[in-house]
């Protein structure tokens, strides 16, 4: 069986994105992410799907991860998930933070029923307006 990894994972783990049901594990000794929930798992997985559908052509990129910035997928999935929290009316705890993606993505779903009928299109320019984190210098 495939391990539960967190579609969100790379900016939980980064601290931008915080889920209920994250649970930190390490694996080979690397920092992962993996969801308590196979039902939550599997809207989120739904969820990012559709992000990357509108979002990697909004950027002139395809879905190949040898190819593709790692930090445009991060836009995506942060741009896509702030963008859901905007535009349900959510406020959100501190600014450009997202408290828990299960709470969000379960109320903008429905439950999963609407998944496939949200308006993804307009998630495009919260994705586009998405600032990466730059990487702090090293100490000398």
């Amino acid at each position: 069986m495939p391990a539960p990894k967190c579609p969100f994972q790379t900016p939980i783990i980064a601290g931008d994105l915080a889920c209920q049901l994250a649970k930190a594990v390490t694996v080979r000794n690397t920092p992962q992410i993996h969801c308590q929930s196979e039902a939550a798992l599997a809207l989120c997985q739904q969820v990012y799907e559709h992000f990357k559908a509108v979002g990697l052509p909004a950027f002139g990129m395809e879905d190949d991860l040898t190819s593709t910035p790692h930090n445009i997928y991060i836009k995506i999935q942060c741009g896509g998930l702030l963008g859901l929290q905007a535009r349900s009316g959510v406020t959100p705890v501190q600014e450009g933070k997202v408290a828990d993606i299960r709470a969000l993505v379960e109320a903008v779903t429905r439950g999963g029923e609407q998944v496939d009928t949200l308006a993804y299109t307009e998630l495009v320019p919260y994705m586009q307006a998405q600032q990466a984190r730059r990487r702090r210098e090293r100490r000398k």
